[in-house]
């Protein structure tokens, strides 16, 4: 995709970060798949006047819609998909647009994003690896661990996180609508799971054949509601990080979970495929990583930092910095001195430019510090170590996300009703 495509502003004096767009991104995904079924939002929380030329659209709009699909393809970048689709890329004219994620691009905060309906000033998981003042420490809010020992994991420490979130869940156990959710076994009802849902309650499955035979099997059973699935597949994210998004191996995951989807498609039940509206999209997509443009902190430079910074987070390629008292310039300096062209230093006051308004309010401070070190293109910056988790096969990581490029920043988004993608 080219700039003109989907245009995004860029940094000043960058040709490889921008700011995401604030407007047409992945937080209207939801409410604008709820709004079929009946749920109201102000217009401006929707993705209609967007969808409203294409064809898919029209066709949904028209439509008797009984349930509804979300499918999350954890980092299909639009850049992947537009490369390496063979099945959905076919639909996307009539069937598609490009939308932003946020800032960061990182799953915590982008499947929030979306689950809620809302942005991350919004609902307060503004990153993977953030301070929460409610208990003074950092969390990993896609694990729920912690490094103090006074609680390891939160979900065993029986702490109420879903208390981090600063709204109500979008949908609770008295709503009209039936929500239910297909994910990893691995990962059904763990850590993130718990600032998604008031109670997680979702379905787990072993394989993507497993994963859409269940999903067949959900959207056929009679029910009495309106149905809402939303369906999570995270392993396009695994191999780019080890295998990059240049890979063969990519190209295969992505066309071998695009077979599975439309036998599914095929064999659902055709009236009820005809009243099924299905939204596919991502969270964000990956940058490569290369070998010259890594930074590593040394174990000695982390002990002078020691003196400058009271704690540290980090959201992948976005690292955030908490300072001391009266040391806020001093970090701001030494970073920037540090990662020199392979990125740029934010300080709170430019916080609203890339998060929206509010986005320098001392409780988003609080959570993500008063410094924020955003990488660039093919940048990474590892801290205390080398970085090289797998010198002899390489089969580490080669490829991740956080920050502000357009493969990290641009994702597709397809809807219709299912009945559409089998004509």
């Amino acid at each position: 995709m080219n700039e003109t495509e989907f245009p995004l502003k860029p940094l000043p004096e960058r040709d490889d970060l921008y700011f995401p767009d604030l407007d047409l991104n992945i937080s209207k995904v939801v409410p604008t798949a709820l709004s079929l079924l009946g749920m109201d939002f102000d217009t401006s929380k929707l993705l209609n006047k967007y969808l409203e030329r294409k064809e898919g659209w029209k066709t949904i709009k028209s439509s008797k819609i009984s349930k509804v699909v979300v499918l999350v393809l954890d980092a299909l970048g639009f850049e992947s998909f537009k490369r390496y689709s063979l099945l959905l890329k076919n639909c996307y004219k009539r069937n598609g647009v490009a939308i932003s994620s946020v800032f960061p691009t990182i799953t915590s905060t982008c499947m929030v994003t979306i689950h809620q309906g809302s942005m991350p000033i919004k609902h307060g998981i503004v990153g993977q690896k953030i301070r929460f003042t409610e208990i003074g420490t950092i969390v990993d809010t896609l694990t729920l661990r912690t490094k103090d020992t006074r609680f390891g994991n939160l979900e065993t420490a029986g702490v109420k996180v879903k208390n981090f979130l600063w709204e109500d869940f979008l949908l609770n156990d008295n709503s009209p609508i039936i929500s239910i959710d297909l994910i990893e076994n691995h990962i059904a009802n763990t850590g993130l799971s718990h600032l998604l849902h008031e109670h997680p309650h979702s379905i787990g499955y072993s394989s993507h054949v497993d994963c859409f035979a269940a999903a067949k099997r959900i959207l056929e059973t009679p029910v009495n509601r309106p149905l809402f699935l939303k369906i999570y597949i995270g392993s396009i994210d695994s191999i780019s990080h080890r295998y990059t998004t240049d890979s063969h191996v990519l190209e295969d995951e992505i066309r071998s979970i695009e077979e599975i989807l439309f036998k599914f498609f095929e064999r659902l039940d055709s009236q009820i495929a005809s009243e099924t509206a299905i939204f596919i999209t991502a969270d964000h997509g990956q940058e490569n990583l290369t070998p010259e443009k890594k930074i590593v902190v040394t174990e000695e430079e982390e002990d002078y930092l020691k003196n400058l910074l009271e704690s540290r987070g980090r959201s992948g390629r976005v690292v955030h910095l908490f300072s001391r008292p009266g040391k806020h310039e001093a970090v701001v300096q030494w970073f920037k001195v540090k990662i020199g062209d392979n990125g740029v230093v934010l300080t709170p006051n430019m916080y609203p430019d890339f998060m929206g308004e509010g986005a320098n309010s001392s409780k988003v401070i609080d959570r993500i510090g008063d410094v924020q070190v955003v990488l660039g293109k093919n940048a990474s910056i590892f801290f205390g170590h080398s970085g090289d988790y797998d010198t002899t096969f390489h089969l580490g990581l080669n490829a991740t996300h956080g920050s502000l490029s357009r493969d990290e920043l641009i994702v597709p988004l397809l809807f219709g009703r299912i009945a559409d993608f089998v004509k």
